[in-house]
């Protein structure tokens, strides 16, 4: 009896020692996102809060993700393509208060430390920047009591994009682990909080001057990674 007891605890730790994750693990990360804005993009542009999300894909030490973010940050200048009439009036007004803007990037990063349930994986990669909002074209006059006033002529839609460069760095600090069969072999979902501190450079050459600058974010994201585990 014990030589069966002991067949089967080794049995069992050789199976154990034997098993190990697969080399690649995928997921999707979720969350919020903030980010300021320097140089004469501030001039422009207020930093903003919006939402982020994207995908993931880990091979060891190796990362390829995907990212979107989405805020709307409001106007610091109202009259950015600076649009004016003869009398040197503006002549186009913002038509909202604020604009819409998405980033996209694709980054590759490499994990340079594991410290218990926290990694650190420095990033770059490419980076789109996108603002659009709509103006008025307006018109000035003179109203009953000699006050200058003006009317909407033409509302139409601009927009501002611009391929960069990014830098980030994700520091994941795992949550827990689960495995489920439900997508075949058994796998495992690690759970992490991913904070993600980054920075890129903006530049729009069709404002009037153009503007430069960096814009400087974190966010803060669910991140779940599914990895198969490999007998």
């Amino acid at each position: 009896m014990r030589v069966t007891i002991t067949t089967i605890l080794v049995l069992a730790l050789a199976v154990l020692a034997s098993a190990q994750t697969s080399r690649w693990s995928y997921g999707l990360q979720a969350g919020v996102a903030g980010h300021m804005t320097t140089g004469t993009l501030s001039d422009n542009f207020k930093g903003a809060i919006g939402f982020t999300g994207g995908l993931t894909a880990d091979c060891d030490r190796l990362r390829l993700k995907a990212d979107v973010t989405y805020c709307q940050p409001s106007f610091k200048n109202r009259n950015m393509y600076a649009v004016l009439d003869d009398q040197g009036r503006d002549a186009q007004l913002n038509a909202v208060a604020n604009a819409s803007h998405i980033g996209t990037s694709l980054q590759v990063g490499y994990t340079v430390a594991r410290l218990g349930a926290v990694s650190l994986t420095p990033c770059a990669g490419l980076y789109y920047s996108h603002y659009s909002w709509k103006l008025n074209d307006i018109k000035w006059s003179q109203n009953e009591q000699g006050n200058d006033v003006f009317q909407v002529t033409d509302n139409h839609k601009t927009t501002q994009g611009r391929l960069s460069w990014i830098a980030s760095v994700d520091v994941d600090i795992r949550l827990h682990d689960a495995y489920t069969d439900l997508m075949g072999p058994q796998q495992r979902l690690r759970s992490s909080l991913r904070i993600t501190p980054w920075v890129t450079h903006i530049s729009h050459k069709s404002v009037v001057p153009s503007v430069k600058g960096m814009q400087l974010g974190i966010s803060v994201a669910y991140s779940g990674l599914l990895s198969a585990i490999e007998p």
